[in-house]
């Protein structure tokens, strides 16, 4: 090569300078080039800064739309879980909650020794079971759970283990400061945060679609927290006295269908819902159909008043067994000489309910049981509602066993609901679990029935068989009622379904009472009896006593003492009417 014919190029110079020099290209052409390449280069990479920005917004758009987020799960991460709203009783008191706990996970793919794990994790967790920890950490899943709501000394303490195999994730969990007391109206979530029971069911079932409510939302219920616990208390207390195999209880505002209480027992611990597997979940409020006797006898009496088939002064002879057909019917507590109306209610005739009954046509005897709704499922915002058990025939037999209870099984919220309409003045509401602004209620019997009604359960109270019953200072309404239980198509004399409905105070029912017992047994002091005078009627005694302070209604001498005090013609009227001043 001859290198006397090559350019110098110098330090830091552009070969193509040279190269432009040999082709005959001058230099101010070799640069408007390079600037013009640098243009393209800028321009494609703009292009591709704004493609990606782009899809990254319509990414960030659609999960804000959908209300997706990002899944992930390290080891002492959070994870991300719906939102439930708070439940609270009717003045606030926190009923059930959402807090942020620890989870105790492990991959076992990364343990070589599991029992050694296991003996270290027990010495943390005493409660942890160590043969199914063993079982799970011996396996090959990618990830199994250990323990749940782990405190915080025991999350440091598995920390300090140094495990990688070990995760830790925050997880949401609802937390239920009342637990039992209340388990069965509120109950309870699954692991994932979704209803199962109750109110939490409800509140899914309210909106299938996204959250019922923010994290700051309340769903407030018209229980009464204190009315709730005293309710239970004294419900537990007669079933264990009464060796009762399963008890209720409820308590509502008559005049407009909130619930204030509902208990049913067996219950469960709401923190811990499957303790004893399924045992205590079952509801017998709104889950369990029974036949429940001479408390049928108050709707009866009302059927025949409210519709005029029989007079005031009416007296029916019930000294001598009735005769329908092949069966009879005949009296638990016989009484010498005819009853009017009232005293069949008050001292509780079969024979004379069955003569009302038969006065009326039976087209209309169905239908008025349809008017109070124990022939269909309680119009209630509530999981889990049964349906009646009617009798298949509608003969003279059947509507005569029928009017005192036997051959028709409700369950207790319909006595109850029933019930209230027949002594707040005739009219029907449905039942609530959040208040009621604005009552709209179905007219099914008149005031001067209601009225007479009232009379009649008062006496039932003074001078029949519910006289256990009666609170000193308040004035206690009701009916009792106890029928033998079904048992493979006959009825068993030794199983005892007893009940009492009742309401105070009794000049003006505010709130109506129900409780029942499922097969107690005759006690020390109960003579051999084992009936709802024995046992229903005293624990509603028991449970007002408990629950009229609270609720605000004073006895009847405090009344009119305060009413004196103050000076107050109007708040006289009231003690003199309407039983005292009530809590919202």
């Amino acid at each position: 090569m001859n290198r006397n014919k090559l350019p110098v190029v110098r330090a830091g110079g552009d070969w193509a300078a040279v190269l432009g020099h040999r082709l005959g290209h001058h230099s101010t052409d070799l640069a408007h080039h390079a600037a013009e390449q640098t243009r393209q280069r800028l321009r494609l990479a703009l292009v591709a800064f704004v493609a990606l920005f782009c899809v990254l917004t319509a990414r960030l758009t659609y999960l804000t739309m959908m209300g997706e987020g990002p899944s992930f799960s390290i080891s002492a991460g959070a994870t991300d879980a719906q939102t439930r709203p708070i439940i609270t009783d009717r003045h606030g008191v926190v009923l059930a909650t959402q807090i942020t706990t620890t989870t105790l996970g492990a991959n076992p793919r990364e343990i070589t020794d599991a029992t050694r794990v296991v003996v270290q994790l027990k010495d943390i967790l005493p409660d942890l079971a160590e043969a199914r920890a063993t079982r799970l950490l011996s396996g090959n899943s990618a990830y199994v759970k250990l323990a749940s709501r782990l405190t915080p000394d025991q999350r440091m303490a598995i920390l300090n283990l140094g495990n990688p195999a070990l995760k830790l994730r925050n997880q949401p969990s609802r937390v239920y400061p009342t637990s039992k007391v209340a388990s069965h109206i509120v109950g309870f979530t699954s692991s994932d945060m979704r209803g199962l029971l109750g109110l939490e069911l409800l509140i899914d079932q309210l909106d299938d679609e996204a959250p019922y409510a923010p994290r700051n939302e309340v769903f407030e219920t018209s229980l009464d927290i204190r009315v709730q616990h005293a309710v239970r208390d004294e419900l537990y207390a007669a079933m264990v006295k009464h060796k009762a195999s399963k008890a209720a209880a409820m308590v509502m505002d008559a005049h407009n269908g909130e619930i204030i209480a509902s208990v049913s027992l067996p219950d469960f611990d709401a923190n811990r819902p499957m303790a004893d597997g399924n045992e205590g979940h079952f509801n017998m409020v709104t889950q369990g159909v029974y036949e429940l006797g001479s408390i049928f006898k108050i709707f009866t009496a009302a059927m025949a008043i409210d519709g005029g088939y029989v007079e005031a002064d009416k007296l029916f002879d019930v000294d001598e067994v009735l005769k329908i057909g092949g069966n009879e019917i005949s009296d638990d507590h016989p009484q010498e000489g005819p009853l009017s109306v009232d005293g069949i209610v008050t001292y509780s005739s079969n024979i004379g309910s069955a003569k009302l009954a038969l006065r009326v046509p039976d087209e209309e005897h169905f239908a008025f049981l349809q008017k109070l709704g124990l022939t269909d499922p309680v119009d209630f915002s509530f999981p889990a509602r049964q349906t009646p058990i009617a009798p298949s025939r509608w003969t003279d037999i059947e509507r005569a066993t029928a009017s005192y209870g036997h051959g028709i099984a409700v369950t207790p919220l319909h006595a109850l609901v029933a019930g209230a309409a027949m002594i707040n003045g005739g009219v029907l509401y449905p039942p609530s679990l959040q208040k009621v602004s604005m009552p709209v209620g179905q007219r099914v019997i008149s005031g001067e029935t209601s009225t007479r009604l009232r009379r009649m359960l008062r006496n039932v109270v003074e001078l029949g068989t519910g006289k256990s019953a009666e609170v000193k200072g308040y004035g206690v309404l009701g009916k009792t009622g106890s029928a033998d239980k079904p048992n493979n198509g006959s009825y068993d004399e030794n199983a005892l379904t007893t009940s009492f409905i009742g309401g105070f105070p009794a000049a003006s029912p505010r709130y109506v009472t129900f409780v029942m017992f499922d097969e107690p047994a005759a006690i020390e002091g109960s003579f051999g009896y084992a009936t709802a005078g024995w046992n229903a009627a005293p624990t509603t005694r028991d449970i007002v006593e408990r629950i009229a302070p609270i609720l605000g209604v004073l006895p009847k001498n405090e009344q009119v003492k305060e009413a004196f005090i103050n000076r107050s013609p109007a708040k006289l009227l009231a003690a003199e009417t309407q039983g005292g001043s009530y809590a919202p």
